[in-house]
């Protein structure tokens, strides 16, 4: 027991140390996120609202075409912006880093569809659930997007 307890110790200051290591980074990612939301929901209410996209099925495509808009600037913003130190990709290999961004994004959103229902089963207020999920889907997008779309090597925990 004392041995998890002080692996525990060891990850939270790794964490903590990363964190304050990182800050102006994670501040930049939270702002770009929170502008592409922005983004995603002005489009959709252009298409909706202005463009009359107004129908159920076309309700959708511009919810898809808005969330498609939002994903592409995110990229562009995070590439140019918050990971500038990393290794700008171009021609095949821009495509394939926009790729991995699109997969990240992927797999944040399966965790969120993946928690809802949890937490939904256990009485969590739909709105907490939503919260929580977005936390979650931010912090795995970080570390994908660090890690595996614009590759910092350095380690997780340990800067």
């Amino acid at each position: 027991m004392d041995l998890i307890i002080s692996q525990l110790r060891q990850i939270k200051v790794g964490l903590i140390k990363y964190i304050k290591n990182n800050r102006i980074r994670i501040l930049k990612f939270l702002l770009s996120g929170s502008s592409a939301a922005i983004i995603n929901l002005g489009f959709l209410y252009i298409l909706i609202d202005y463009l009359q996209f107004n129908t159920r099925f076309l309700e959708n495509i511009a919810n898809a075409l808005s969330m498609e808009i939002s994903i592409i600037y995110n990229f562009t913003i995070n590439r140019q912006w918050t990971w500038r130190d990393a290794k700008k990709k171009h021609n095949f290999e821009l495509i394939r880093q926009c790729l991995f961004f699109h997969l990240a994004v992927g797999v944040s959103i399966i965790i969120r569809l993946t928690m809802f229902p949890i937490l939904q089963f256990y009485g969590v207020n739909y709105l907490i659930n939503a919260t929580v999920g977005i936390g979650v889907g931010a912090i795995v997008n970080y570390i994908l997007y660090d890690k595996v779309v614009f590759k910092r090597k350095d380690n997780l925990f340990h800067e």
